[in-house]
């Protein structure tokens, strides 16, 4: 298996664990992810050009978190 499917997995277990599914119209997916690539635009909000090339550790981070869950939806 790889580790795309192994994730996949690992992802449908979670939300059977919790009952999510119920939840997961395509409404529902698409707005989470909109408000997702949201947090992750809060990130570079208001950083220069060069500012957004160079980020601090906690910045990159942060963004790396939001990318994560990105992915994710």
């Amino acid at each position: 298996m790889g580790d795309l499917e192994a994730l996949r997995e690992k992802l449908r277990g979670f939300v059977e664990a919790r009952d999510w599914a119920q939840f997961h119209s395509p409404k529902n997916l698409a707005m989470a992810l909109g408000g997702e690539a949201g947090e992750l635009l809060e990130v570079f909000q208001w950083l220069t050009e060069a500012d957004s090339k160079a980020l601090k550790p906690e910045q990159r981070d942060a963004a790396a978190m939001e990318i994560a869950d990105v992915f994710l939806y």
